[in-house]
């Protein structure tokens, strides 16, 4: 029996046999639940059609991809990767699993996020703008000396420590982020935190941000000191810092 083996950042999630009509997607009635705002409620599908097993999207609003390539309709092969949000399923035809549970509570997320919408193109295009201007003027602003930290807990990065302060920072395997993730199905433009009058706001950009395992409301949200952010595979804990001290860890990278 045909399975398929999820993966979210190369940490596999769970194991789904293909016996049948299965439906992917972010509502509990789904046969694979992928609890995610980049994932529409109701995704793609897998059947069987004569010898072959068939992907077919559902009119998906981020769309379904094999081997990197969009598809409509199209017979899988054995280890084919399908690509739904961010996460991976690995399309295993001659293997076994064993069903996994249906989960208990499946929180209601609402509309799902567009992954490179106009709308979130704009706005990364205005904080950009935001952190040059904020590096032509060379001061910090009086109300936005205080710092903070980032330190990751779990993942592979560059540094254990990341220093944020007054202005934008961006998180994402573009050469502008102040915490570089690596691999290739990262985000270039993850996640974004921007410092205001009154603290340090989250932004996300691809749907994998969390925020203490909850997602964001509107993709977007004020930290707390102590929060755990989530971002591309990446655990990092969120501290207010106060005074930043004389030589902050990668502070080039922030305005």
């Amino acid at each position: 029996m045909a399975k398929l083996v999820v993966k979210f950042d190369e940490r596999v999630l769970g194991e789904y046999p293909v016996d049948s009509d299965v439906t992917i997607g972010r509502l509990p009635d789904n046969t694979v639940v992928i609890d995610n705002p980049a994932v529409s409620g109701h995704h793609a599908r897998i059947f069987v059609e004569g010898d072959d097993y068939i992907v077919e999207d559902l009119r998906s609003k981020n769309g379904t991809y094999v081997n990197e390539q969009h598809v409509l309709r199209a017979a899988l092969r054995n280890r084919d990767v399908l690509l739904i949000g961010k996460h991976k399923l690995v399309f295993d035809e001659s293997a076994s699993a064993r069903p996994m549970p249906a989960p208990r509570h499946v929180p209601t997320l609402g509309k799902t996020a567009y992954l490179n919408t106009r709308k979130h193109r704009d706005l990364l295009a205005k904080l950009r703008a935001e952190r040059a201007r904020a590096r032509g003027q060379g001061e910090a602003s009086p109300k936005a000396q205080a710092g903070a930290l980032l330190r990751v807990v779990e993942g592979e990065t560059d540094h254990q420590e990341y220093r944020v302060q007054n202005g934008v920072s961006f998180i994402g395997k573009s050469e502008e982020a102040l915490v570089r993730l690596h691999g290739w199905w990262k985000s270039k433009t993850a996640a974004a935190l921007v410092q205001n009058d009154t603290g340090f706001t989250v932004t996300d950009f691809d749907g994998s941000t969390l925020v203490n395992d909850q997602p964001l409301p509107d993709g977007s949200q004020q930290l707390k000191d102590g929060d755990m952010l989530k971002v591309g595979g990446l655990v990092m804990m969120f501290s207010l810092t106060g005074t930043p001290s004389a030589e902050p860890r990668r502070a080039a990278r922030t305005a």
